[in-house]
């Protein structure tokens, strides 16, 4: 089955424009998976394991980084399986 999840990350303290900020973000992934389950842990690994969002990160963060499921859904069809891109905030704001 293919899924699309959204993920709500919170706490990553990244090198942005120039500075240190505490971020969260939303972002997509699409998987292929035999479970609800199996679709999210396919989709927070996905994050882990993005090579701009580990260049980016504080190595000595006074946060805890988290990802949550926010939503997911079973879909027909995609082109391409992953996805990219990363809508942040700044959690300072909060």
């Amino acid at each position: 089955m293919k899924y699309q999840v959204l993920l709500r990350g919170e706490n990553f303290e990244l090198h942005w424009e120039g500075k240190i900020k505490n971020l969260g973000f939303f972002t997509t992934r699409l998987v292929k998976a035999d479970s609800v389950e199996e679709a999210e842990n396919k989709a927070v690994q996905l994050i882990k394991n993005d090579k701009w969002l580990q260049s980016a990160l504080v190595v000595k963060s006074e946060y805890s980084p988290m990802i949550y499921m926010e939503e997911i859904s079973q879909v027909k069809w995609w082109k391409h399986l992953g996805g990219k891109g990363f809508t942040f905030w700044d959690m300072e704001d909060e």
